[in-house]
């Protein structure tokens, strides 16, 4: 399906964000002990996202139109992942083309130094990813991110990586999305969305 531009303003005023792992746990009803796997399915990033109040028709008119053109479930947007810019004059790209799993080397940082905390977002070819370690570039500009989830695509050598404002594609998890409407034109918008593959 195709990508729908969600409206710049305003700003979401609570998201609450679940990197959806994947785990099976059984245990034991006589000794309790507990077993833990990680199951090998993709885990998804879900939001609940809710908006401050819009007063005035005039200024609910992009976020109807929003969530019309989304169709339920059947087409995406961006949501971006941080309250601010993470990083400004980077504009990094992988280095090497065939990488795969929960590291990527990429280049162009600049000068050397931390760019990046453990904590903080990329995202590479349309994929959310939370680093999972400091990101440290070398004279060259190089550094190694590592992160989880998984790349569930390896990315081409020279792939940008968005590292300013780093985001999700999330599609609604049902077609019940809309908006609600109070006296004076007040109205509310809030939805439930998940990462889109």
């Amino acid at each position: 399906m195709s990508l729908v531009i969600i409206p710049p303003a305003p700003v979401a005023a609570k998201i609450d964000w679940k990197p959806g792992a994947r785990t099976q746990v059984n245990e034991s009803e006589w000794s309790a002990a507990a077993q833990t796997v990680i199951l090998a399915g993709a885990p998804r990033w879900r939001a609940s996202v809710t908006y401050p109040s819009i007063v005035g028709e005039a200024n609910i008119l992009a976020w109807r139109a929003f969530v019309v053109d989304l169709e339920g479930s059947a087409h995406w947007f961006r949501l971006v992942a941080c309250e601010r810019d993470q990083i400004v004059g980077a504009a990094p790209v992988v280095a090497g083309a065939g990488q795969s799993g929960h590291q990527l080397v990429t280049r162009n940082w600049g000068s050397a130094g931390l760019k990046l905390r453990r904590g903080q977002f990329a995202t590479v070819g349309e994929q959310l990813l939370m680093l999972v370690a400091d990101v440290v570039a070398d004279d060259a500009g190089v550094a190694p991110l590592r992160f989880k989830p998984y790349l569930r695509e390896i990315p081409a050598d020279g792939a940008a990586i968005e590292v300013r404002r780093p985001y999700a594609t999330m599609a609604m998890v049902d077609d019940e999305a809309g908006w609600s409407v109070g006296i004076g034109q007040n109205y509310q918008i809030q939805f439930d969305c998940r990462e889109r593959f």
